[in-house]
């Protein structure tokens, strides 16, 4: 059996949709007894919606980068969470004076809002713990910057990781790659891939058998093992390779 855990905004939500090409090879790979499912770094509220309303088939998803995963019925399975302490005062700190747009620390029953303009004090109080917390920046270089402060002194307690101008941060210890291992250590035995578009890929396809699609970046390309112009390309390699 194979397992594909693919990499969504980008990768199969091109252009702002999943095309009928992606969506139909994904049929005939779960059909063949493979499993197929995406991971990401968007949180529990904001994957509700990526379910088959749209044809697009899933046994699971991995979402707040490897925190949670849910079943293809939309069941949480797995659940890593965090202390929500006094670090976090520091890190949106930092966040805000390096311009963040915005910022948020959430579970997945609630969703805290923080104003970066500093016109309202921070209160993360009603959170005792977190599975993610994302915020933005206007630039690349702001991202890189609170990314490496945020892994650096913080480490212990949350793990920062780039996605363009955005970053996203599970737990400490959390990220994709950990994410489908504990998905992978539920199914048993199989060959993992990965598919990939953007810096926050770049782990995960170092770690497993791994393609990046023709709109990734440099970095991204020269991490994966193969490319592929779109999901539906990697499937039908895959599926002749099983012949």
């Amino acid at each position: 059996m194979k397992i594909i855990a693919s990499d969504f905004d980008g990768t199969l939500n091109y252009n702002g949709k999943v095309s009928c090409e992606d969506k139909e090879a994904i049929h005939r790979f779960r059909l063949a007894g493979n499993r197929f499912g995406l991971v990401t770094g968007r949180d529990v509220e904001c994957a509700q919606w990526i379910k088959p309303t749209d044809g697009l088939e899933l046994d699971f998803v991995i979402c707040c980068t490897g925190a949670v995963i849910k079943d293809g019925d939309g069941k949480i399975i797995y659940m890593k969470k965090g202390k929500v302490d006094g670090f976090f005062d520091t890190i949106i700190e930092k966040a805000k004076s390096l311009g963040a747009e915005f910022f948020t620390v959430g579970d997945v029953m609630f969703k805290c809002y923080v104003d970066t303009s500093g016109a309202i004090p921070a209160d993360i109080s009603r959170i005792d713990e977190f599975t993610h917390a994302n915020c933005c920046f206007k630039r690349d270089e702001e991202a890189i910057a609170f990314v490496d402060y945020v892994n650096q002194n913080f480490s212990d307690y949350i793990s920062a990781h780039r996605n363009g101008r955005f970053v996203d941060m599970p737990p400490a210890h959390t990220s994709k790659v950990s994410g489908i291992y504990e998905y992978a250590k539920m199914v048993g035995e199989a060959e993992i891939y990965t598919v990939g578009d953007n810096a926050n890929d770049i782990l995960m396809l170092k770690e497993f058998n791994s393609y990046a699609v023709s709109n990734a970046g440099d970095e991204v390309k020269a991490a994966a093992k193969k490319s592929c112009d779109r999901v539906c390309n990697m499937i039908e390699e895959l599926m002749k390779e099983s012949e």
